[in-house]
């Protein structure tokens, strides 16, 4: 068998393993193919070793870390309203409540706006410190990205109200 046609079944292998550890993902059986897939991928691609590569792992580190605090934090706080009810309960009427919805909305618009500044302060730094212009160009697409999203979503409400 051929280097190629071998590193092809590879190849398949790896794929067939993250799709049957996507279909079983709940499981732990599925969530282990989906790692041997991913680690077998990792292993068979060539040109994974140069240098942007290299901060895939500690990419993944820092996102899994994040997923496992985050998921920490939910089952704690399930846990300690089932041990409340009634604090439950209060919570849930808070988070309904119409004053509390309005001002976490104002807080973001707040937020929104003082992003789309510092966001374009950023983009000017970015091109007088002759950044690269790829970077630049990804920020730019991104800021516009999110300026008409807003402009979508204010048009969408100003027909409906």
């Amino acid at each position: 068998m051929t280097k190629r046609r071998r590193q092809g079944w590879m190849l398949f292998l790896a794929g067939l393993l993250l799709l049957a550890g996507l279909a079983l993902l709940r499981r732990p059986l599925g969530q282990l193919l989906l790692l041997a897939g991913a680690w077998l991928l990792l292993k068979l691609l060539p040109g994974l070793d140069t240098t942007p590569w290299r901060a895939v792992p500690f990419l993944c580190l820092g996102v899994g870390c994040g997923l496992f605090g985050g998921g920490t934090g939910e089952l704690l706080a399930v846990q300690a309203m089932k041990k409340h009810p009634e604090l439950q309960k209060q919570n849930e009427i808070a988070e309904r409540d119409e004053r509390n919805v309005a001002i976490g909305n104002a807080a973001k618009a707040k937020g929104y706006d003082v992003m789309t500044f510092a966001f374009g302060a950023m983009l000017l730094f970015s091109v007088l410190m002759e950044a690269d212009l790829a970077l630049t160009l990804v920020m730019v697409a991104v800021y516009l990205f999110i300026q008409f999203y807003s402009l979508w979503w204010r048009f969408k409400l100003e027909k409906e109200m």
